[in-house]
């Protein structure tokens, strides 16, 4: 399935907020310019009856005819035009039509106010362009002011969702810290009432889940006892037994018991059971894994330990030990000569053996031609090192099988590693 983008709460709500606040000033804008427009309209008509008064009053003070003329036609604008004509006198230039009756009109691209007095007629005109002008940019005046306020809210906002959305934040860092196996109650301290039913709906999943690990540790507690009093005392029977047949039986019924072990321990690993903080000690651990892998196996089993005598990890020593000889078992069953385990500072170990394969079988029963082994072996080191936070490589290179355990994640804090006198180190 196709994952679909990811969407962020704060952007998107910024977003859609700040889309609302601007379609709502932009509307906002639009009803003010109509009324800015019929409001200067009405200015601009008073205007041109203040001018057409004051070139009456001043017809009336001058002695003689009245002299036709036509004043800011020939200006830089041309948007602002008066003519003056003897009564019944037409003819003049004028960017407008001859008019007949008095009043405002709108002739054209002009609006004029036609005045008959006494001495003559009067016409004063504005171009409409220039009128329009006038209100868009009174109109823009007022959008170039708002533009400030809705920059300042976008900010404002953004501040405000960081701060009210930081108690989710502060959640989902405290979840991705947890361990795997910490299974507690999430704290619903200081969080918004809106996200208390998601962290009721999580503690409730915990909850059974914790339910169903502890169901899973029931039963493999009692699948290990009562699996293996049965098949211990099976196997004593056998053994005092005459018949060749039952001695036969003896080495099925302990690969029973090795494939047994080796499920009880894949179950524990996928429970995350043992896996405790430890201390354990990874030279003992791996002293003793080696002596008791070899005394079993068919392969010599070397170790070089760079003359370190103790390293403390925080992992369960039981958890190490399974981890450890399962990878030293499936060294020594397959590969094809000796095992060198190396040890490397600070906290790293390599188990080098020879081998005819050239691959791991890393999934569940998987196993190699001709092995004998139960093919979970792998299956369990990766269910620990998972819960036990290591790191491991494995390769095969030239006939050469590795695999290399990082231990750094289980060191304490200021752990170095206690090295010896200076001997050579020992071999095992």
């Amino acid at each position: 399935m196709t994952q679909g983008r990811r969407w962020s709460i704060r952007r998107r709500l910024t977003r859609r907020t700040l889309g609302l606040v601007i379609g709502g000033w932009i509307g906002t804008i639009l009803i003010a310019g109509l009324f800015i427009r019929y409001e200067m309209n009405e200015i601009l008509d008073e205007e041109l009856q203040t001018v057409a008064e004051a070139a009456e009053l001043f017809l009336d003070d001058v002695e003689g005819p009245t002299i036709p003329r036509t004043i800011g036609l020939t200006s830089a604008s041309g948007e602002r035009v008066m003519r003056v004509l003897r009564p019944g006198e037409t003819g003049n230039e004028t960017p407008w039509p001859d008019l007949t009756v008095d009043g405002l009109t709108t002739a054209g691209d002009w609006r004029v106010l036609r005045r008959t007095t006494l001495h003559g007629v009067i016409e004063v005109g504005h171009a409409l362009s220039w009128r329009r002008e006038e209100v868009m940019e009174a109109s823009s005046s007022l959008l170039i002011l708002v533009l400030p306020l809705v920059a300042a809210l976008a900010v404002g906002l953004g501040r405000l969702l960081r701060r009210v959305l930081a108690p989710l934040e502060r959640l989902a860092r405290t979840i991705a810290a947890r361990a795997p196996q910490d299974l507690s109650p999430v704290p619903d301290s200081d969080l918004p009432q809106e996200a208390q039913s998601l962290v009721t709906a999580m503690n409730g999943y915990i909850a059974r889940i914790e339910s169903l690990r502890q169901a899973e540790r029931r039963f493999i507690a009692n699948a290990a006892h009562e699996l293996r009093t049965p098949i211990a005392a099976l196997r004593m029977r056998l053994e005092l037994s005459g018949d060749p047949d039952a001695r036969a039986a003896v080495r099925q019924l302990d690969a029973l018991t090795h494939r047994i072990e080796r499920l009880l321990q894949l179950s524990r690993a996928e429970a995350g059971l043992g896996l405790g903080e430890g201390p354990a000690d990874l030279i003992e651990v791996l002293r003793l894994t080696i002596d008791e892998v070899s005394r079993a196996g068919s392969h010599p089993i070397r170790l070089d330990d760079a003359d370190i005598e103790s390293l403390m990890l925080t992992a369960d020593p039981d958890a190490l030990a399974i981890l450890l000889r399962n990878l030293l078992e499936n060294a020594v069953m397959h590969g094809t000569g000796p095992v060198l385990v190396r040890l490397e500072v600070p906290a790293r170990i390599s188990i080098v053996n020879p081998t005819l394969g050239t691959s791991f079988a890393e999934q569940p029963f998987q196993k190699g031609a001709g092995s004998s082994g139960t093919g979970l072996g792998l299956s369990i080191v990766a269910e620990l090192a998972t819960g036990m936070g290591l790191r491991i490589d494995r390769r095969i290179t030239e006939g050469q099988a590795r695999v290399t355990v990082d231990f750094s994640a289980c060191l304490p804090q200021a752990q170095a590693p206690t090295a010896g006198n200076g001997a050579a180190p020992p071999m095992v």
